[in-house]
């Protein structure tokens, strides 16, 4: 009776090991099989704050390249390499603004109840919208080599207008996103959406400012 008590638990000892040392080798395995998951994990964790900074530039770099590409098309303009390098250094000075200020908001209002999403909207119509429209034509104004008084003119131009436009646009597609998403995707979310929105404050910036400059040069003449 002894040596069969014995043999089983040798075996059932060997099957637990066996198990044990199965269980670890998958674990490696997976984590070796998945780096896709370790990367991104870390871009939307660790590293939240440069994923959102170098993703703004990126984006605002695919929404120029978009608008110039239809500006060849329609006016046979040359693609300007110097103006995406311009509308990324724009984004890298954006970035941080909208990482502190939206990091800020979900701490303040923490859950994603439809209450709180209308006041999140609230907030970011009221400062974040402002502030992102300010930032986009005064940076990008001064990288062009305009001058202060140049920048501030533009401003007044076509802060106004924009602004109506960014009323129309973006509540609704923030009311996704603060009711739906992970505060971790809350910037990217913004940034991919905004690519498709740069697409217009490109064509505003530039293809409305070299119209509007023309005009004014006629003018000059005629008077």
């Amino acid at each position: 009776m002894l040596p069969i008590v014995s043999t089983g638990l040798m075996m059932r000892n060997a099957v637990s090991h066996l198990r044990q040392r199965a269980t670890m080798s998958l674990h490696r395995n997976y984590s070796r099989g998945k780096p896709a998951d370790n990367i991104f994990g870390k871009m939307f964790g660790k590293y939240l704050a440069v994923t959102n900074i170098v993703g703004s530039g990126l984006l605002l770099v695919a929404g120029d390249v978009v608008t110039q590409q239809y500006e060849k098309a329609m006016h046979k303009k040359r693609f300007d390499f110097n103006r995406s390098g311009r509308m990324f250094v724009t984004g890298l000075v954006v970035g941080p603004v909208q990482h502190a200020f939206y990091s800020r908001l979900d701490r303040l209002l923490p859950d994603s109840k439809r209450v709180t999403a209308v006041k999140k909207i609230f907030f970011d119509q009221l400062f974040m919208s402002p502030t992102y429209i300010f930032l986009f034509f005064y940076v990008s104004s001064l990288l062009e080599g305009n001058t202060i008084k140049e920048s501030n003119a533009e401003i007044r131009e076509k802060f106004l207008y924009t602004w109506m436009l960014d009323c129309m646009i973006w509540p609704c597609v923030q009311y996704l996103n603060f009711r739906f998403l992970n505060p971790r995707h809350r910037v990217i979310f913004i940034n991919v959406t905004n690519c498709m929105y740069i697409v217009l404050l490109s064509y505003i910036k530039h293809d409305m400012g070299a119209k509007n400059h023309n005009q004014t040069k006629i003018n000059e003449k005629s008077d």
